[in-house]
């Protein structure tokens, strides 16, 4: 289960990155995610032991079947040999008996050798089928369990923003690190956080010492946790929807490489 560890470690790499403090309601949130994620590794090791199980049945069955099938040709030939063993005492001919005898045991061991083939392949269809099926339900399980982690994830994220006020400066700042700034810096934020941006415009500007000129805008159009930096030289979108956006396509493309 691979996947499934990369998803954990994709998500902690990621939250390193958002300078946040952690209340006890996002913990019980992560918690829930690698509860998850654990009960579906789990889930997924049932299914490949049961599968497993079925199949290893299957084939011993079948070697059992090979061996009786063989036991049924040697009793046969044995008993073709018996009656072509009277039979050439009563014609006083011993060619008829060795021909008798060679025609019966060929006939049964081939008989009981095509039989025994024949049940073999059948059996290792069906172990071939149920490895095909446990991959495709493998697959089938990672793909809800991407859906049920940034499901959880997206909520959690957006619960934060709008009970942390301050998170939006974190964003900012971890923006300007990522950004070759300027001597003039633009955020442009919600109507919702406008208000904490420009009473932390002093510590932004401390954080961007580079900076002499920070205008703040709003976007009427942005929710609250959405911000966007620009300068002469470039921009850089630090918009809680924007991170969620990567996560989700990290994951689908740790998916698709499996």
């Amino acid at each position: 289960m691979k996947l499934l560890s990369n998803i954990i470690k994709s998500f902690r790499v990621i939250e390193s990155n958002i300078e946040i403090k952690k209340e006890p309601k996002v913990e019980q949130y992560q918690e829930l995610i690698e509860k998850l994620l654990e009960d579906a590794k789990e889930k997924a090791k049932d299914i490949i032991l049961e599968a497993e199980k079925e199949a290893n049945a299957i084939i011993e069955a079948a070697n059992r079947e090979y061996e009786h099938k063989l036991n049924s040709a040697y009793k046969k030939a044995k008993e073709i040999l018996e009656d072509s063993r009277k039979e050439g005492y009563e014609l006083g001919c011993e060619t008829g008996f060795k021909k008798g005898y060679e025609e019966g045991y060929d006939q049964g061991y081939s008989e009981g050798k095509e039989d025994s083939r024949k049940l073999i392949e059948e059996a290792l269809n069906i172990k071939k089928d149920y490895i095909e099926t446990r991959n495709r339900s493998l697959k089938e399980l990672e793909e809800e369990l991407i859906e049920l982690v940034i499901t959880i994830y997206e909520k959690v994220l957006y619960k934060k923003v709008d009970e942390d006020e301050d998170l939006i400066i974190s964003l900012i700042a971890k923006g300007i690190d990522n950004l070759e700034i300027s001597e003039k810096l633009t955020i442009i934020v919600s109507k919702d956080d406008y208000e904490t941006v420009q009473k932390s415009k002093d510590l932004i500007l401390a954080k961007a010492s580079l900076v002499e000129d920070l205008e703040i805008r709003v976007n009427s159009n942005m929710k609250k946790g959405d911000c966007i930096l620009e300068t002469s030289k470039g921009s850089v979108d630090v918009s809680m929807g924007e991170q969620l956006k990567e996560v989700k396509d990290l994951l689908i493309s740790i998916l698709s490489d499996e």
